[in-house]
């Protein structure tokens, strides 16, 4: 390859990743929700529904990420659940529940999911030029 159309190959590039790196991260966004929705759902046996509703997704205003958390307005408990807490009777600790990690969890289980569609993502767009 001459080297003007590498030239244009990485003009190319430079104008088309930012919207692959976006609909990546959105993508990825839309796993982690849907896997800390699971984990609620494998590992509470919720009756309000508060847990789930309380997952939100937040994309980033010039979309360089996407946060999964928790609305503490709408499950206030959460942190409860998901560290584990102290049982306290009449001022004395008798015991501990141990946290149930729904989202730390989620993203161990999708780590190595979401670094390949990172790298599927890169190969694709650099892949042209050097492949």
């Amino acid at each position: 390859m001459e080297l003007d159309g590498l030239d244009k190959q990485f003009e190319r590039l430079l104008k088309e990743f930012p919207e692959a790196r976006k609909k990546l991260i959105v993508r990825n966004g839309d796993r982690l929700y849907r896997k800390v929705i699971a984990n609620i759902e494998a590992a509470v046996d919720e009756k309000s529904g508060d847990l789930k509703k309380g997952v939100v997704k937040v994309q980033g205003s010039g979309g360089g990420y996407v946060a999964v958390r928790c609305n503490h307005l709408r499950a206030p408990h959460m942190h409860l659940i998901e560290n584990g807490h102290k049982i306290v009777r009449n001022g004395k600790v008798v015991g501990w529940v141990s946290g149930k990690h729904m989202y730390r969890n989620a993203i161990n289980e999708l780590a190595d999911e979401l670094e390949r569609s990172g790298e599927e993502m890169i190969n694709n767009l650099v892949g042209e030029i050097f492949g």
